[in-house]
């Protein structure tokens, strides 16, 4: 077989080329060649799609910093209790040798080098919900500017947790260097921590209990912030959050949650939306079935979000996740062997998103595209958090994340973040074919 052992997974045979010659009877089942046979509508309902997104006019552009009108200047949404909260410097702690948290006097520190080394590793009580549990923010957080926050939404068998964590992951080991993005930890006590209990077990094999942490009512669930420094030096704090949307609470918090996100990312949960064959087995074992009306969390969401227009302007991608049970599926066997691309073009994830578009539309219907429709910018996207299934709570080989990056990297082109050809405003829709 030619290039079989290829230096690169992107130079060896697909899976599915692999099972075509070793079992082409398994490969020519209707379940497994329908998307390759049958994609075409699907696909050229995707570029219609595209075309209908490129020629609605977008709104003018906001000016401001998206600092929403009624929080003061300097002040950015609390991660935790979701109120505003600004920098107050009679409000700082740090810990000590024994991990309790001690008042921070900055009058006592003259030197401005260990001041800022000090203010770094502080952080601030936030007292604005006095219901609220006690909990403390990173100083680094309220002084970049207004954070990045990123939501990741679907139902908790979606795998979005452990998504998130290998995307978190990825990025600390350096993922975004290629694209000219840095990466520091707000706070690197914080961030020590999310290593060894969340990074590190899950590398080992070890299956995450569900994504814990202080949020609102079991809505919106903190997990973790990083600062970002772009390509041109500029630092910007973004902090991800893993929504429950199936528990959304009618709150004045939650919404003005969701009226704040700067991105979102929607996971799909293969065995929930495509009734292929070959995933009767995970249905049976993980007592699921198809569900034809799409993910519930995601309407709950989109339903509270307001349109200024036919499309809501906020950037989000689309993850078919877990893709791993489908690697032997035309277009998800090409897709899962593909590596990074070294540099971002003006149509990064057009080709993609078109096979998962006429993947999702072919077999699992228009319900589970309701965000695609729903955003003038959404780019969709293949990845495997654990690259295999789970046996009695451990993932026997270890863990081996696919693709995890790129739904991430397509949000922070659409922000600017990463510079993009055309720009970020045009990022996700594409430029017009001829």
């Amino acid at each position: 077989l030619p290039r079989a052992f290829a230096p690169t997974a992107a130079g060896r045979p697909t899976p599915g080329a692999l099972l075509e010659l070793l079992a082409p009877e398994e490969a020519r089942r209707p379940g497994l060649t329908g998307v390759a046979d049958g994609s075409r509508p699907h696909q050229e309902a995707f570029e219609r799609a595209l075309d209908a997104k490129r020629r609605t006019p977008a709104p003018a552009d906001d000016a401001t910093d998206g600092t929403p009108e009624d929080r003061a200047p300097g002040e950015v949404l609390c991660p935790y209790c979701l109120e505003g909260i600004q920098l107050d410097l009679n409000k700082l702690y740090v810990t000590d040798d024994q991990m309790q948290y001690r008042a921070l006097d900055l009058s006592r520190i003259g030197n401005p080098v260990r001041r800022e080394d000090v203010m770094r590793g502080a952080v601030q009580q936030c007292t604005a919900d006095p219901d609220f549990p006690e909990h403390h923010i990173p100083v680094p957080y309220l002084t970049h500017g207004r954070p990045l926050t990123v939501a990741m939404i679907g139902q908790s068998s979606t795998g979005k947790s452990h998504l998130l964590t290998q995307m978190i992951a990825e990025i600390t080991d350096g993922g975004l260097e290629r694209y000219g993005v840095g990466w520091q930890s707000v706070n690197p006590e914080q961030h020590a921590r999310f290593v060894r209990e969340r990074v590190q077990p899950l590398r080992s094999g070890k299956v995450l209990d569900h994504t814990s942490g202080v949020g609102l009512d079991g809505f919106a669930r903190f997990v973790e912030s990083l600062l970002l420094t772009d390509a041109r030096g500029r630092v910007r704090p973004v902090a991800f959050f893993d929504l429950g949307g199936e528990d959304l609470v009618r709150t004045d918090g939650a919404l003005r949650f969701l009226l704040g996100i700067d991105a979102l990312v929607f996971v799909v949960d293969p065995a929930l939306a495509l009734p292929l064959p070959q995933l009767d087995e995970v249905r049976e074992r993980w007592g699921t079935e198809v569900d034809r009306d799409g993910d519930a969390a995601f309407g709950t969401v989109l339903d509270r979000l307001p349109r200024k227009g036919p499309y809501l302007e906020t950037p989000a991608a689309m993850v078919l996740g877990k893709s791993d049970l489908l690697r032997f599926q035309p277009p998800v066997d090409r897709w899962l062997g593909e590596g990074p691309p070294a540099a971002i073009g003006p149509d990064q994830f057009r080709e993609e998103s078109a096979d998962v578009y006429a993947l999702l539309r072919q077999h699992a219907g228009q319900a589970w595209l309701r965000p695609f429709d729903a955003f003038r910018r959404c780019t969709l996207h293949i990845a495997s958090a654990t690259g295999g299934q789970e046996s009695q709570g451990r993932y026997p080989a270890g863990t081996g994340p696919r693709r995890v990056l790129e739904p991430l990297v397509s949000l922070l082109a659409m922000h600017g973040i990463i510079e993009a050809p055309g720009g970020a405003a045009s990022f996700g829709v594409g430029r017009e074919t001829r």
